[in-house]
C-alpha cells in the first residue's frame, strides 16, 4: 500500500504534488495546539494585512500558500476591510477565535470601537491570546451570550471536533457536549447600558440564535440601521425550531436588502429562496444605505 502511494505521488506532475505535500504539512501542523504562525490576507490587489494567530487551521485551498489565509470567508473578510473606516463601530457577536475581530482592528485601529461577544470560556481564552499576540488592547471583550432578553441560559459546548458549533440550543453534531451556564443580553439592552450611538457592521454567527438576536436589537435596528454579516443556514437553525429563510424575512420587514459575497470582497443581489443548506454568510445592507454600499466596494 505504501509503495503504491509512493508510486501516485512520483506520477503527479510537480504542482499537484507541492499541493499534496501542502496539505499533508497543514494537516500534520493543525495537530499542534500552539504554534504562532504570521498570516496574511490579500484584502485588494494592492494591500495586505497581516496578523498572528495561533494555530493552523487544518483546512486546504491548492491555491493559497502555508501563511495565506485559510477560510472560505475571504470575501466576507475583504468587505469588512472595505467598508470600515478608522472611527468605525464594529460588533462581533459570536466572535469564536476572533479573526473578524482581529481583521477589524487592523483596519479601524484605535479611533473606532469594536466589540466582541464570546460566551466560551475556552474560546475566550483563545481570543485574548489572539489580541495579546497582535498587540491589540482597544477590543472591548464581553462574555455574555446575546439573545433576546437578558437573563441566564445554558451554552451547550462541543468539547471536541466542531468546536465552532457552541450554542445555547443542543447542536445537531455527534460530538461530545458540555452544557454550561451563561448569562445572556439583548443588543438592545447593551448598546442602551453603553450609551453606543453608532454601529456600522454588526458580525452574527451564533448557530441558530440568530433570529433571536435580532429580536432583542429590534430598537436599535430601527434607530441605528447597521449592515449585518450574518449566518444563514438550516443545520443550524433547526434545533431552534425555524427555517434559516426566517432570519432573512426579519431584516425584510426592517427595509432591509440581502447580498451575497464575492470572493473578491465585491457583492451581487441575493435573491430569498425557501432553503439554506450551505454554510455561507451573507449580507444585508438597510435600503437607504444601498447605494453607499455600492460606491464604497465596486
Amino acid at each position: 500500500m505504501l509503495l503504491s502511494a509512493v508510486d501516485r505521488f512520483l506520477h503527479k506532475t510537480q504542482q499537484q504534488r507541492a499541493v499534496t505535500i501542502r496539505f499533508f504539512a497543514r494537516r500534520g501542523l493543525s495537530k499542534v495546539p500552539y504554534l504562532p504562525i504570521r498570516v496574511r490576507l490579500e484584502v485588494s490587489p494592492k494591500e495586505t494585512t497581516t496578523f498572528w494567530w495561533s494555530y493552523v487551521p487544518s483546512s486546504l485551498h491548492s491555491e493559497r500558500g502555508l501563511l495565506d489565509y485559510w477560510g472560505d470567508d475571504i470575501g466576507e473578510l475583504r468587505f469588512l476591510w472595505r467598508i470600515l473606516e478608522p472611527d468605525s463601530c464594529f460588533i462581533d457577536v459570536g466572535a469564536y477565535h476572533g479573526i473578524y475581530t482581529l481583521v477589524a482592528s487592523r483596519r479601524i485601529q484605535k479611533r473606532g470601537h469594536i466589540v466582541a461577544f464570546e460566551p466560551s470560556v475556552r474560546e475566550q481564552r483563545r481570543l485574548r491570546l489572539h489580541l495579546r499576540i497582535n498587540n491589540i488592547s482597544s477590543v472591548v471583550l464581553e462574555s455574555y451570550a446575546v439573545g433576546a432578553q437578558n437573563g441566564e441560559s445554558y451554552l451547550f459546548t462541543v468539547l471536541s471536533g466542531f468546536t465552532s458549533m457552541n450554542s445555547l440550543r443542543r447542536p445537531a453534531t455527534q460530538d461530545p457536549i458540555r452544557p454550561v451556564a451563561v448569562k445572556t443580553i439583548s443588543l438592545d439592552e447593551y448598546l442602551e447600558a453603553k450609551r453606543m450611538e453608532r454601529v456600522d457592521v454588526l458580525k452574527l454567527d451564533t448557530e441558530g440564535g440568530e433570529l433571536e438576536v435580532l429580536r432583542g436589537a429590534r430598537r436599535k435596528l430601527e434607530e441605528l440601521r447597521p449592515m449585518i454579516i450574518c449566518e444563514v443556514l438550516d443545520w443550524v437553525t433547526g434545533p431552534w425550531g425555524y427555517a434559516a429563510r426566517d432570519i432573512v424575512s426579519h431584516l425584510q420587514s426592517y427595509d432591509y436588502r440581502w447580498f451575497e459575497f464575492q470572493p473578491d470582497g465585491t457583492l451581487s443581489l441575493h435573491e430569498p429562496r425557501d432553503t439554506y443548506p450551505e454554510v455561507r454568510n451573507y449580507l444585508a445592507v438597510p435600503l437607504e444605505k444601498v447605494n453607499q454600499v455600492h460606491e464604497r466596494i465596486q
